[in-house]
């Protein structure tokens, strides 16, 4: 009877020994793994996405899984705990992010997720007058199957068209108030390339024109500036008040009429490819910073000083006459010195 129990304690010794679990087991039984789900841009289950999960201590021990229809994957049952570097990969897509060194507890489940873009083209470059940048210029790429455009920005006049899809497509560049690009050949983009292409746009211009009066007359020399964001002009008016700007490139200007002693003037005016507009101004004379206006727009100063001059012209004048008078009839003087005796 003795025999009995040590013989049913060898057994159970045995059979415990027979059971011994392998690592896969272990793991599987604890829970340990590495988890997660994989979409793509638009946030839509990603399947067929290959999971690369490689032990740091031991790089030649790696697990790999792909995701299935729901873009879910999971670690096999023989994954182990340890520290991983962990990637997604697929033909022609990247991974939004790669996980370095992360730490897997025994009967710890970690959650990796996995956003994947598509690897396609690009095509940037800068939109110009050949000196100027032009800004809100419209870049389009276009073929049979697809249509690509984004617009050229400030300062540099820059554009760039991201997720190209590969294939050969026709490219122009316009605006309003400028001549559409010329004609090139067909662009090919490949996959993963970056393709710069600049555009030299020519402009559609406009002229502008008209004359600036004070007190109904022409006014000379009054200073006339024309600008935008990106265009510049200045000139003078002439002996008539005439003033003219030609080839401007349409858009919306500011233009400002200026000179000493009157009012400067400042415009909002608009300008369409080839218009020709005019437009007259009126002048004010400044009363506020300068003095009355006498003579010939003249301040007072200078108003006494022409009648200043006027006047010694005209007493000058009228002695040589008096003089001339009596040199030539001298009795005139005795005749008034007779009277005063």
């Amino acid at each position: 009877m003795r025999k009995f129990p040590v013989l049913l304690l060898a057994l159970a010794l045995v059979l415990c020994s027979a059971y011994v679990p392998d690592r896969a087991s272990s793991a599987s039984i604890s829970g340990t793994d590495v988890f997660g789900h994989v979409v793509n841009e638009t946030g839509a289950p990603f399947p067929g996405v290959e999971i690369r999960v490689v032990n740091t201590t031991k790089p030649t021990t790696s697990f790999t899984v792909v995701s299935d229809q729901n873009g879910n994957y999971t670690m096999p049952s023989n994954f182990f705990a340890g520290t991983y570097n962990v990637t997604a990969s697929l033909v022609n897509h990247t991974a939004n992010i790669t996980y370095t060194n992360v730490l897997v507890k025994s009967g710890q489940a970690v959650r990796l997720n996995f956003t994947m873009q598509e690897v396609l083209c690009k095509l940037t470059g800068f939109v110009t007058n050949g000196t100027t940048p032009i800004y809100g210029a419209t870049v389009t790429l276009i073929n049979e199957q697809r249509s690509y455009s984004n617009v050229s920005i400030n300062p540099l006049g820059k554009y760039e068209i991201s997720k190209v899809q590969p294939g050969t497509y026709t490219v122009v560049a316009s605006k309003v108030g400028y001549y559409s690009s010329d004609p090139m050949p067909p662009v090919v983009l490949v996959r993963n390339e970056t393709k710069n292409i600049d555009f030299v746009l020519q402009e559609q211009p406009a002229e502008l024109g008209g004359r600036v009066e004070y007190d109904g007359r022409g006014l000379k020399g009054v200073t006339v500036k024309l600008t935008s964001t990106l265009f510049t002009a200045e000139t003078v008016t002439d002996e008539n008040g005439n003033y003219t700007f030609s080839q401007v490139p349409s858009g919306s200007y500011t233009i400002i009429f200026s000179k000493e002693s009157f009012l400067s003037r400042s415009l909002s005016v608009g300008l369409t490819p080839f218009e020709v507009r005019e437009l007259d101004v009126e002048m004010s004379y400044d009363n506020a910073n300068n003095t009355q206006t006498f003579l010939l727009g003249l301040d007072l100063a200078h108003s006494l000083m022409i009648i200043g001059l006027t006047v010694s012209i005209m007493v000058l004048v009228v002695g040589i006459y008096v003089n001339y008078k009596i040199r030539r009839k001298p009795e005139l003087l005795d005749r008034d010195d007779s009277e005063k005796e």
